[in-house]
């Protein structure tokens, strides 16, 4: 009996050092990695093009991807599409459409993966159908290079009026004192065409300067055309708030504002 109550602890104690070994796996902390390619590369106007991103954290594929779209406008025009994306093999996520006119045009990418929000902005040609012309990019009209990160238009201070290019006037109000791990209301007013624009779903989506993980928050709509949400800011320093607004199919927008956190 001795012997079999000796075994049994030894065997319970066997047990509870291997359990104490296996460690939970910790999140990295590395940015999630975004590339994004086009086929064909020179696309034509009424033919198929396939946007495709490669997401990668630590040089391993993200198949993991809580959302990836495709937001795409021809150079000038205020009305932009959203395409969503989806998982067609190891890390590398797809959509695929078509343009009825030739022209300049503009794709931005949303990949929002393991607390990381990932968007640039990346110009390219559609041709007209049966020409050989050279292709041409379109020009960058706020300002920033090719391919490069954009913000989406920095807007400045909160409580200020801004407009969009989309049409949409902005009015983004946050506490004149923030102060950290306190809780802050985040209240944004939307118009567009002078009437509140209601019924629309908006998210405030925020991170302190230097850092690449970002939050997310959703808003209510507490009055026609504002919308609300609170948040406690962790630490004190300057913060990025953009403003995302989504309607039907036609409205796909964001604004950023700049909080100071004592």
């Amino acid at each position: 009996m001795k012997r079999y109550i000796a075994a049994l602890i030894g065997a319970l104690a066997l047990m509870a050092a291997g359990c104490g070994g296996q460690e939970e796996a910790v999140p990295s902390a590395s940015p999630v990695e975004v590339v994004l390619a086009l086929t064909p590369k020179e696309p034509v106007a009424g033919e198929a093009i396939t946007f495709a991103v490669t997401v990668t954290q630590d040089g391993a594929p993200v198949n993991d991807a809580s959302s990836v779209e495709f937001e795409l406008w021809k150079d000038g025009q205020e009305q932009h599409a959203t395409i969503p994306a989806t998982l067609a093999k190891d890390g590398v996520y797809t959509a695929q459409t078509s343009f009825a006119e030739p022209g300049s045009y503009y794709v931005m990418y949303h990949v929002t993966a393991r607390d990381f929000h990932n968007m640039q902005k990346h110009p390219f040609t559609v041709k007209a159908a049966g020409s050989d012309q050279p292709t041409s990019q379109p020009e960058n009209h706020d300002g920033h290079g090719n391919g490069q990160a954009v913000n989406h238009e920095h807007g400045g201070e909160h409580g200020a009026d801004h407009q969009h290019t989309s049409g949409i006037n902005y009015h983004f109000q946050a506490a004149d004192t923030l102060t950290a791990n306190e809780t802050a209301a985040l209240t944004v007013s939307l118009t567009k065409d002078n009437q509140p624009l209601s019924k629309a779903a908006v998210r405030f989506e925020y991170w302190r300067a230097g850092e690449e993980r970002h939050q997310f928050v959703d808003a209510a709509e507490t009055q026609p055309g504002v919308y609300s949400a609170s948040v406690t800011l962790p630490a004190s320093g300057d913060y990025t708030v953009n403003v995302h607004v989504e309607k039907d199919e036609t409205i796909h927008d964001h604004k950023e504002y700049t909080l100071h956190v004592r």
